[in-house]
């Protein structure tokens, strides 16, 4: 597969890094606070990379869209960084970046059926490409299709990652199974239409459409495993059983050797202990089989 598992060996782990930064005290809104805890997470609990979220709180034009009333507060304080000066702290770290997690107002834009909208929905696209591309990381995904909208074409969304996608041949553009509410469609049979794809594997075991993902094996660049992260080491449901036996069917019955990034809804504060245990499960699932 083109760039799915970079440098870094069979199944990397990798963190995505915006909701982690609260287990080293930070805010994922802060640049310098994203930084401080991938130095650390790469001495401690010795994670392979990182998926870094483009955040939508960082964009100087516009207010998230993206549960717009519940992010409007973070993007009035959060610093603005444009495209470029992400790319140019982030080089200069030198932190390895496995994913880009474009903006997530890209397909709030797509599906508006305005015309100046979904512009900006491809010029957010074509950022986040960039962006993947000047710190090296091989894949970038996306959530292309707004949850809400009950009616959208999904030709829009078709064209517009296609055609930006041709200009960054060297990172691979994945669609994420997001849910959705148009009618007569479910988030397998919307990113079975793209060429890549990463997998969440919460919303495919919410949806009952983990199985039909086992024929797009090489088409799955990525795969989201929802853990959460608590100072007292327990899920809340306690699922990580359920969870790490997923990984290890995907790894072990599947083939997948792509990589594994942990992406948590909740986490604690100062968790690091157990952010660490996390990681070295992710690790034991994909060595031992079932």
């Amino acid at each position: 597969m083109k760039g799915a598992n970079g440098d870094v060996g069979a199944n990397p782990i990798s963190l995505s890094v915006a909701p982690c930064v609260k287990v080293v005290g930070g805010s994922g809104y802060r640049l310098q606070d994203s930084l401080r805890f991938m130095e650390w997470a790469l001495a401690e609990p010795r994670v392979d990379a990182f998926e870094f979220r483009n955040l939508a709180e960082w964009d100087p034009r516009t207010a998230p869209l993206d549960e717009g009333e519940k992010r409007l507060a973070a993007w009035t304080r959060a610093a603005k960084r444009s495209i470029e000066e992400l790319s140019a702290l982030l080089t200069a770290a030198g932190l390895p970046i496995l994913s880009v997690h474009a903006n997530r107002d890209v397909g709030v834009n797509l599906c508006s059926g305005d015309g100046a909208q979904v512009e900006r929905g491809r010029t957010l696209i074509r950022e986040s490409l960039a962006l993947a591309k000047a710190v090296g990381a091989p894949i970038c995904v996306f959530h292309l299709w707004d949850t809400w909208r009950e009616s959208f074409d999904v030709r829009v969304l078709e064209d517009a990652l296609r055609e930006s996608a041709a200009a960054f041949p060297d990172v691979t553009a994945s669609v994420e199974n997001v849910p959705t509410h148009l009618d007569g469609q479910t988030p397998f049979s919307l990113v079975d239409r793209f060429e890549w794809i990463t997998l969440d594997l919460r919303w495919a075991t919410l949806y009952d459409e983990l199985e039909r993902f086992r024929a797009c094996i090489d088409r799955l660049a990525n795969v989201h495993v929802r853990l959460d992260v608590r100072a007292d080491g327990q899920q809340i449901p306690d699922d990580s059983p359920a969870v790490l036996e997923t990984v290890g069917r995907l790894v072990h019955d599947w083939g997948y050797a792509g990589p594994l990034t942990l992406e948590p809804l909740t986490v604690d504060p100062d968790a690091k202990e157990h952010l660490g245990h996390l990681v070295g499960e992710l690790r034991a699932a994909c060595r031992q089989r079932g």
